[in-house]
């Protein structure tokens, strides 16, 4: 991860915009703090021609309670752990969580937008597991940018999802937000976004 301090207003404003790419994972990196997932929050943005479609990130269902709401004792509750579910069966039973590009292709879905997704790109923190893959793929999701890789205790399986999301999409890409860009990025979400730097009139 870049290291940089927060650059001024007017510095700011000097810097380069960031790139299309650049923009929707900044916007994906934002979605994700919406996530109730204790484990990993994730966030993602599907765009059509360089306009978002929908956004989504992890977390139960409408109406289930959250993991971030169950924490026991003071510590961080996640259902799958507590109920010893391997991680090898975690998309089987034990996780409680819709994953991001789940909850993102369902809204468009139920906005009646869906006609679009084909030939979409998807910009997630990370990248899908093997049954979200099926799902941007059945839905004409084209390009796939992320953030992490996925990496969990089984590294054959891992390698092996990344595998068919190569041969699925017309883009399989990681993608982070370095140098200028993340400086500028990360100046309008802890400074004063709008503040005027010249003079009314």
């Amino acid at each position: 991860m870049t290291e940089f301090t927060i650059p001024s207003p007017l510095e700011g404003r000097l810097i380069d915009r960031p790139d299309w790419n650049q923009y929707f994972m900044a916007i994906a990196k934002v979605v994700s703090t919406r996530s109730t997932c204790s484990s990993r929050p994730v966030g993602c943005v599907i765009a059509v021609g360089n306009r978002i479609l929908a956004t989504g990130y992890n977390g139960a269902p409408p109406g289930a309670t959250h993991c971030t709401d169950l924490g026991r004792d003071g510590r961080i509750y996640c259902a799958r752990r507590a109920n010893n579910v391997p991680d090898d069966l975690k998309l089987q039973a034990g996780c409680h969580s819709l994953h991001a590009e789940e909850n993102a292709i369902d809204l468009a879905h139920r906005f009646g937008v869906a006609d679009l997704l084909p030939g979409s790109t998807l910009y997630s923190t990370l990248s899908p597991c093997i049954r979200c893959i099926g799902k941007l793929k059945r839905n004409g999701v084209a390009r796939v940018y992320y953030e992490l890789a996925y990496e969990s205790v089984n590294r054959e399986r891992d390698e092996d999802w990344a595998r068919v999301a190569r041969e699925s999409f017309e883009v399989y890409e990681r993608l982070s937000i370095e140098g200028q860009e993340a400086k500028k990025i990360a100046g309008a979400l802890l400074g004063l976004t709008s503040e005027r730097l010249l003079p009314s009139g």
